[in-house]
């Protein structure tokens, strides 16, 4: 049976991130347990849209905290409760 960081690696590899984005994504993932790692892994076997936009998600979240750009960090934060608020419509 796969853990949940190797469905979400495949995902990651077939998805249409360049190899240098999934490289990235996994250097992220990487911190995170295999059990925090279940929700996103279901997500990515629903959608595979959501691989692009969680990557993007939390690059646009690490380039906020090295800037330590307050704005943007809301911004972001912001987009991620309008959207859960879209979702659960």
């Amino acid at each position: 049976m796969k853990t949940n960081r190797q469905k979400i690696e495949k995902e990651i590899r077939n998805s249409d991130l360049s190899r240098e984005d999934q490289e990235e994504f996994l250097v992220f993932l990487f911190f995170l347990s295999d059990e925090e790692l279940e929700p996103m892994a279901e997500l990515f076997s629903q959608d595979k849209s959501w691989v692009s936009r969680i990557y993007q998600n939390i690059k646009s979240k690490y380039s906020a905290l090295v800037s330590r750009d307050q704005r943007l960090w809301k911004k972001i934060i912001q987009e991620e409760i309008d959207l859960l608020k879209k979702t659960g419509e």
